[in-house]
């Protein structure tokens, strides 16, 4: 059997190691529990899960489908990648001498990464962004509520995109926040904070 596409090769096979990985874990270190009553591994479970399943599909699809354009092109290098961990490793390290928590020290490193990215390398500001405001979203959740948390996610990776509407961004943030408070707030009854908790 011959390789007729090795970008979707490769992807099938990071697809099935990351969802297999985390189906693993998740079976191996915490309660399943049950469809009605999810315990915390049921989740990652299922994720990893149609993970792999996806990962079998795009593996396939690398056998059966000529590859169309010319060889993957990375929109970063080697030493763009060293850059950024230098980065992430001096300010965590220099925020953490200075009696700061480290997680500031992960925002800070994020927000100079995000600009050296979007001044010096364009082609790689969607994947930065997007990764950016998943670890800001994170970060936020618990001092700043879902609100914030939300639009924070929804505004900073809207900029990566190649348009930056702000109304239909606004109506997107404004159709997530609803369904996050109906879905987990009412409906599934998670501890989620709403507002900071000064406003509480």
């Amino acid at each position: 059997m011959r390789i007729k596409s090795p970008k979707d090769f490769w992807a099938g096979l990071m697809f099935i190691g990351t969802g297999l990985f985390f189906a693993i874990w998740a079976y191996a270190y915490y309660q399943m529990g049950t469809a009605v009553r999810m315990g915390p591994a049921y989740f990652p479970f299922v994720l990893g899960g149609l993970l792999v399943f996806l990962g079998v599909l795009v593996l396939i699809e690398g056998f059966a489908l000529e590859a169309s354009g010319g060889p993957l092109q990375l929109p970063f290098n080697l030493l763009d990648l060293l850059i950024a961990l230098a980065i992430f490793a001096a300010v965590i390290y220099l925020v953490t001498k200075a009696g700061i928590s480290s997680d500031y020290g992960m925002l800070m490193a994020s927000a100079i990464v995000t600009v050296l990215t979007v001044l010096y390398r364009p082609n790689a500001k969607a994947l930065v962004l997007i990764s950016v405001a998943c670890l800001v979203y994170g970060y936020l959740m618990k001092p700043l509520g879902l609100v914030a948390a939300t639009a924070a996610l929804v505004f900073i990776s809207a900029y990566g995109g190649h348009e930056f509407k702000w109304k239909e961004v606004a109506i997107l943030f404004v159709v997530l926040i609803v369904f996050s408070y109906l879905v987990f707030v009412k409906g599934l009854t998670l501890p989620f904070p709403m507002w900071p908790a000064a406003w509480s």
